[in-house]
């Protein structure tokens, strides 16, 4: 988490340089503390079942428990109209089930960094934006045992602004994320097995979220 805390204050600090190096040219930016809720997040784990006496392969579908999640969404404008886009999101969750004999516990931290941008698809007074972006999803689970996942993702979502000053709005929106894997990956490993089989090369989440926007 250092390491994230340093990479946005570094962004915000190079940002603001520039926004006030270019006189003639003003870089304006814009930084929205989200709240939201995330949704999704399927794994099928392989096993082995003993029930009827003898040993034969499983696969148990395990969900993510849904829980809110908090990010920070930096903007800039690249011109008029489009912005470019520093997003960081982090949630803490579990396992709706035990995932496997190796692990202690269940609980897993998820945090997206992406960038990207924003292009409006609607004008008047609440605006919608279509946004997106690439980066990386990186998977901590809290059992010690187990092996931190840092995988290249996407997102996609839509999102409205409702102005309450010049320098002050209120965002809403949506994103889906898609996380990449090999449909033969195996995820979260201990020092002799894994505890996840992915079964699909894209791993989705959706959320929905709200900040307030200030704009400099």
């Amino acid at each position: 988490m250092l390491l994230i805390r340093s990479s946005i204050l570094l962004l915000i600090a190079f940002l603001s340089f520039i926004s006030k190096s270019n006189a003639y040219d003003a870089i304006n930016f814009e930084i929205t503390p989200l709240v939201g809720y995330r949704f999704g997040g399927d794994f099928e784990a392989s096993g082995i079942d003993t029930s009827d006496g003898e040993e034969t392969p499983s696969i148990t579908k395990i969900k993510l428990t849904e829980a809110t999640n908090y990010g920070l969404l930096v903007a800039w404008d690249v011109d008029s109209k489009r912005q470019g886009e520093f997003l960081i999101n982090n949630y803490s969750t579990q396992f709706s089930q035990e995932i496997d004999s190796i692990a202690s516990n269940n609980n897993i931290s998820i945090t997206y960094a992406h960038i990207g941008g924003n292009v409006p698809i609607s004008d008047g007074y609440f605006p919608f934006y279509v946004t997106g972006g690439l980066g990386l999803t990186h998977l901590s689970p809290d059992d010690t045992l187990l092996d931190d996942e840092t995988r290249f993702s996407m997102n996609v979502g839509l999102a409205t602004k409702f102005p309450i000053s010049e320098h002050l709005s209120f965002r809403f929106g949506g994103r889906i994320y898609a996380t990449f894997f090999n449909s033969d990956s195996k995820i979260f490993c201990g020092q002799e097995s894994c505890a996840i089989s992915i079964s699909s090369d894209l791993w989705l989440q959706s959320e929905i979220n709200a900040g307030l926007t200030f704009r400099f």
